[in-house]
């Protein structure tokens, strides 16, 4: 069975429409979706850095709270910590927008529960920081196909204006 394509380009070009200024405004269109796409992933990329950020305070200050503690035993009662409230999952909704899950951590009453609490937020700052990496890769990955869109663009309308220039020229000549 032929193929279908070329048939529907022959009727088009028969019919006089412009393909240079179809696949320029196909391009365009291309450009412009790739530029909301950056703009998400660069809100991704933002959202992950700041919550990083919560988190190596957090554990700061949960680490200067335990060494006021020094040589206390594990099991021994220490001032109630008040552990803080952030984000711990990440999720998009249907229209690409960022939505983010809190859990209440609670607070530590013993220097063992301040320990357990200070791993837990080490283990939160690895995985952080993992998808932070993939959100960067995401973001270079997107930004690349935007500036191959913009270079197909600017190619075509190079080629347009030659031909366009080369047409001017033999009319002329």
């Amino acid at each position: 069975m032929p193929d279908p394509e070329p048939d529907r380009w022959s009727d088009a070009l028969k019919a006089g429409i412009n393909v240079e200024a179809l696949v320029q405004a196909v391009l365009r269109e291309s450009y412009l979706q790739t530029t909301e796409d950056l703009r998400r992933y660069a809100e991704k990329v933002r959202y992950f850095n700041q919550v990083k950020k919560q988190v190596r305070e957090e554990l700061r200050r949960a680490r200067q709270h335990l060494s006021a503690y020094g040589e206390a035993s594990s099991q021994d009662e220490i001032e109630p910590w008040q552990k803080v409230r952030f984000a711990s999952t990440l999720t998009e909704d249907e229209h690409g927008c960022v939505q983010v899950q809190t859990h209440d951590a609670g607070e530590a009453t013993s220097v063992k529960e301040l320990e357990c609490y200070i791993e837990r937020l080490e283990l939160e700052l690895l995985s952080l920081g993992d998808d932070a990496q993939l959100a960067n890769v995401d973001l270079q990955n997107v930004l690349q196909k935007q500036q191959q869109a913009l270079q197909m663009l600017s190619n075509i309308s190079k080629m347009s204006h030659d031909n366009a220039m080369a047409i001017i020229r033999k009319m002329g000549g």
